[in-house]
Order: structure tokens, then C-alpha cells, then sequence
């Protein structure tokens, strides 16, 4: 087995042949292999997926000497950065005897790691234990893919090990699914977008603001928008997904909106706000950026928008048809010469 390598930057790997894991340095390192579904990536034809733990797979299902063709003067199996679709991807390549048994489980985990979909409670559950043991990790980041390699291959063999890392946002994920059944659902499927619409009861309610894999878990739609209205007014978060961002295979990319223009539009219908909230958005090229009404400090890929939330002063129906422009100004046509074959009958329908 080839030793595991953390790499922050195409320098780390300089000159040296490496099988480039969930990542891409762009056109360096000059040899090697990429198993990687992100942008700039030079995985070949044959092993293209969605995810890169699809990736690496179909990778295992290459007949040996292939294998060792595609990997051949390799010295390494490189992450250059931590998320959970790169473990899961790097625990099939290192640990294949373990994986096997799981495939369609890892497959799962590393959907809701990258894309938010949530195929199985069981495997968000995964995905949220990787994502704790990250986030709490302050040591060598070597001897974290180590840990989290050790983790993942614990929990696809007991459910129910380390709840800790994992129930409260489980428990947090079901009440999300909740507040989004209460909630009028706009499926604009055809613009690759649901709409969720909440009154909010009390007299001091707090934002409406269901959770990324509660909106994005089905899988439907790349892009969301959460409107909730409250006496203080309106409460609004626009989120892209990343299926516009990762080389996805199955199915064409939604084009991007352009966030800065939808903000500075909305900012200006908004005015002036002794509070200082407005409309932000996160840079356009990133994984997964949002648009949404309050401060500036949200974090990026965000679950929740929490304290980053206030209240618009805009209408509900205002806001989602500046955001329905916006989705329609960067609709990517197909490209089509409307002109019939010879033999087609373009009444036969």
C-alpha cells in the first residue's frame, strides 16, 4: 500500500508522482494520478463519478494490472485538504478489504459530506462524527487522516459508536425536516430550485432556518431559498449547492447566479438599516456560496445561518422574484438549431 500524505499545496508534491485523492493542484504535479471529482482534475475517462469515494471505486474495479498501470512510479496517496468524501475515498483506496462490505454506505456518507444529500440517516450520521473529530482536531494533520481513517472504519462497523460526535445532530437535522414540512414548498424543479415559504408563529420568533441537509438532502435541487416572515419582517438565505462546483458526471451543472448583482439589487431595494444588516453573499466561486439578509459573519458551508440571520424589511414574494430573475438570467440553454431531420416528423409527438 502506498503511505498517506497530507499536502496543503502543489509544492508539498513537487516533482514527485502522487495519486492525488478528493483534490486538484490544476496542472501540477506533472505525473501521477488524480481520483478526484474537484475542479481542474485529470482523473482519466474511464473512472469518472460524481463523488470521488465513486471515484475510487471504480478505481478497486480496474483489473490489477490496469491498476498498476495507472499508478505506476506513484510514491504516495495525497489529500490536500481534510473533508469527509477525501476520507471516505482515501479509506477505500488504503483499506479496501474493510471498505467493500460498505461501498453503497460510503458512497452515501461522502453525499452528504459534499453534495448534502442524505441518503440515510445513518450515513449523515457518519458524515457528521468526521466532520466533529475535524473540527475539534488542533495536532498534525498526518495524524489526523490517521484518526479520522480509524474513526470511519469503526463507525461502518458499529452504528452506534461515538454518539457524541454525532446524535445532537442527528436529533438537530429531524426537527429541521419538521420546520420544512410546516412550510409552503415551491418544487421549480425545471429551475433546479425548491422554495420553502414559513409563517412564523409567536410573538418574537427567530429566523427560519432549517439546515443545509434537511433542504438539500434530497438531492433535487442544487440551489434553495428559505423565506420566513415574522412581525420583525422577513427572514431570507439563498444557498447554491455544489453539483454547480464538483466535475459531476451525471447530470449537466445549473449556471450560477450572479450573487454580488442579486445582492446589490436587493441592498438597494432594502435601503438604509440603523442596525447595520444587509444583504451579503459569499464569493461566486466558491464550493457552495449564499446570499442572505443580516450581518456578515457567516461561515462558509454554513448548516445553519444562526446569529447571521436578521430581518429584511422586503416581502417574501418581493424576494423570490428578484432571485427567480436572477436564477433565469444565468439559465444555461441547451444548445439546439430548432431544424428537423429528413425523416423527422415533427408532429409525431
Amino acid at each position: 500500500m502506498l503511505p498517506i500524505r497530507f499536502a496543503a499545496g502543489p509544492t508539498a508534491v513537487e516533482g514527485r508522482a502522487v495519486v492525488m485523492v478528493d483534490g486538484s493542484f490544476g496542472a501540477a504535479p506533472a505525473g501521477g494520478l488524480h481520483l478526484a471529482h474537484w475542479p481542474g482534475n485529470r482523473t482519466p475517462q474511464e473512472l469518472r463519478r460524481d463523488l470521488s469515494t465513486e471515484i475510487a471505486f471504480a478505481f478497486l474495479d480496474l483489473d490489477e494490472a490496469r491498476r498498476r498501470e495507472l499508478t505506476s512510479g506513484c510514491e504516495a496517496l495525497v489529500l490536500n485538504h481534510y473533508d469527509t468524501d477525501g476520507v471516505c475515498a482515501l479509506l477505500a483506496l488504503s483499506r479496501p478489504e474493510v471498505c467493500r462490505p460498505h461501498r453503497e454506505l460510503l458512497n452515501e456518507v461522502a453525499a452528504s459530506g459534499d453534495l448534502f444529500e442524505v441518503r440515510s440517516d445513518r450515513a449523515f450520521a457518519v458524515d457528521m462524527a468526521l466532520q466533529d473529530l475535524g473540527r475539534r482536531w488542533t495536532g498534525d494533520r498526518d495524524a489526523l487522516l490517521d484518526a479520522a481513517l480509524d474513526l470511519l472504519a469503526s463507525l461502518l462497523e458499529d452504528e452506534e459508536a461515538e454518539p457524541e460526535r454525532w446524535q445532537s445532530a442527528l436529533e438537530r437535522l429531524r426537527a429541521d425536516r419538521e420546520a420544512l414540512e410546516g412550510a409552503l414548498f415551491d418544487d421549480l424543479v425545471y429551475m433546479d430550485l425548491g422554495v420553502w415559504s414559513a409563517a412564523l408563529p409567536g410573538p418574537s420568533p427567530g429566523p427560519f432556518d432549517p439546515g443545509r441537509h434537511a433542504f438539500l438532502g434530497s438531492g433535487r435541487h442544487d440551489r434553495a431559498l428559505l423565506l420566513g416572515t415574522g412581525p420583525e419582517g422577513t427572514s431570507a438565505r439563498f444557498v447554491v449547492g455544489t453539483r454547480s462546483f464538483f466535475d459531476i458526471v451525471s447530470r449537466p451543472a445549473s449556471g450560477r447566479p450572479d450573487l454580488a448583482a442579486l445582492a446589490a439589487r436587493l441592498n438597494g431595494l432594502e435601503g438604509e438599516r440603523e442596525d447595520g444588516h444587509r444583504w451579503h453573499h459569499q464569493p461566486q466561486a466558491g464550493a457552495t456560496p449564499e446570499l442572505w439578509f443580516g450581518n456578515e459573519h457567516l461561515h462558509l458551508y454554513a448548516e445553519h445561518a444562526g446569529k447571521a440571520l436578521g430581518w429584511s424589511r422586503l416581502e417574501p414574494l418581493e424576494i423570490k422574484r428578484h432571485v427567480l430573475d436572477a436564477v433565469r438570467d444565468a439559465w444555461v440553454l441547451p444548445d439546439d438549431d430548432d431544424e428537423a431531420a429528413d425523416d423527422e416528423d415533427i408532429f409525431d409527438v
